[in-house]
């Protein structure tokens, strides 16, 4: 960010609210103070062109005095100016600050995009607090280690993807897989998905076989090619529907287990389900009953299967794998 649009932003911070004023020395004598090395006159400059830009929110008055006219200036209105994290709004700013080191790979590149203004200034105005700055400091954002952040995307691949389903577009797709590559043509994208890390795209394919078939959840990050083409077809799949069947949920169950003290530990911290509630199991020593509500899938079984030999027990729904 240049030296001139850092210290305009600031200059539009130190506006005062509708009803209150400030001359164009008493904004230069605030930027000095905020280590601005800058002259009035550029302040005035600054000033006239902000003006220029927002005409509709910043006023200036001027008044004759004995030493000269002097401008003073002020907001006639916040709205549709900047966003309320450049007023001293310390909480909004260290809420935008804290939130950003958890966006980047969970949210489309086009809105990170249209975000970094507002994250740049929250940062800025978070720069100018000490207790947001000790805030900063006392809570830190760690990705799980067991779910490492996704595999990078090719940039023009989720830009194209993105550009698709925005206008309804078709999508013909170049995929790597363990045999090599598989290109599925005229895909008619529904939505992202964001699971564990993991950014897919959820389609219909109209050139299966069978409707069940046709439902198709990629991994962008394997995409080595993406091409979006017109078409006069939209997706017959309710996006809810197509997801819970690409990602194999089922209905919700009642689920029991018995489970040994590491196990435990580890649920106590991270709850597996619902509702879940952690009893001492009084004729087991060392175990623990765990009673949840959650959705059935592949993916609950497998993990299941993983940990039933010598982790857990499973008491309940019987025949759950």
């Amino acid at each position: 960010m240049s030296d001139q649009l850092r210290r305009q932003i600031e200059i539009l911070r130190l506006l005062p609210r509708p009803g209150l004023a400030k001359s164009t020395a008493e904004i230069f004598k605030e930027l000095e103070e905020r280590k601005f090395v800058t002259s009035k006159r550029t302040v005035e400059r600054d000033l006239e062109s902000l003006r220029a830009i927002f005409g509709h929110v910043i006023e200036r008055q001027s008044q004759q005095g004995d030493n000269g006219r002097t401008n003073y200036w002020h907001l006639t209105s916040l709205k549709g100016l900047l966003p309320e994290t450049l007023f001293n709004n310390k909480d909004a700013a260290l809420a935008l600050a804290m939130l950003k080191q958890q966006a980047y790979n969970r949210l489309p590149s086009s809105v990170l995009r249209r975000l970094d203004s507002i994250w740049n200034q929250a940062s800025q105005t978070a720069e100018t607090d000490t207790n947001t700055q000790k805030w900063m400091q006392l809570i830190q954002y760690l990705p799980d280690p067991m779910r490492p952040e996704s595999p990078p995307i090719n940039p023009d691949v989720q830009a194209t993807i993105e550009e698709a389903l925005d206008n309804g577009d078709a999508l013909d797709i170049a995929l790597q897989t363990l045999d090599g590559s598989k290109e599925y043509r005229e895909l008619l994208p529904v939505r992202l998905l964001l699971q564990e890390e993991i950014l897919y795209l959820l389609a219909e394919d109209p050139n299966a076989q069978t409707p069940e078939d046709g439902i198709t959840l990629l991994p962008l990050h394997r995409m080595t090619e993406a091409k979006a083409k017109f078409t006069h077809n939209d997706s017959s799949f309710e996006p809810d529907l197509a997801q819970a069947v690409a990602l194999g949920v089922e209905d919700t169950i009642k689920l029991v287990i018995r489970v040994n003290r590491p196990l435990a530990e580890a649920l106590f911290n991270r709850p597996i389900g619902r509702q879940q509630q952690l009893v001492e199991d009084s004729e087991n020593s060392g175990h623990f009953v765990v009673t949840t509500y959650i959705d059935s899938s592949p993916q609950l079984k497998r993990w299941l299967m993983r940990r039933i030999d010598g982790e857990l027990e499973i008491l309940e729904p019987a025949g759950l794998i």
